[in-house]
């Protein structure tokens, strides 16, 4: 992403992907299907702290059930320098015009069930810093 022609040297103050999915292979609950997810999402972090504006913001929405929760967002974002600035519960009118769909194959063009799911956002920076008490 921060490679993309179009994109370089630009920066952002928010930088968004919702339900980050690497694609089925395996079962979901597969180790190895998991790792791929975790390698997607890590790259994604790489390349959005790079984008992001001092007091910017990455933002991801995942499922929060099992299990997507081994994912471990929140240890990822840390891996690559970034801090959680907070949890939010997702909400789809956050988002106008934005309506969830499957990536791949013949049922691309449908929606899927969000289920449990947060908003994670992280900074470059620790919170404490930006508030300072």
């Amino acid at each position: 992403m921060s490679q993309h022609p179009r994109l370089t040297n630009r920066r952002f103050d928010r930088i968004v992907f919702n339900f980050p999915h690497a694609g089925f292979i395996l079962m979901e609950h597969n180790k190895i299907q998991i790792k791929l997810h975790q390698d997607l999402v890590k790259g994604y972090f790489t390349s959005a702290r790079e984008m992001l504006t001092e007091s910017g913001e990455v933002h991801v929405t995942h499922k929060t059930n099992h299990p997507f929760s081994k994912w471990n967002i929140v240890k990822l974002a840390e891996e690559v320098g970034l801090f959680l600035v907070e949890e939010a519960q997702f909400t789809r009118g956050d988002y106008p015009g934005y309506i969830n769909k499957k990536g791949s194959g013949r049922k691309c063009n449908r929606t899927f069930r969000v289920g449990q799911c947060s908003t994670y956002k992280f900074a470059k920076l620790p919170l404490q810093l930006y508030f300072p008490s």
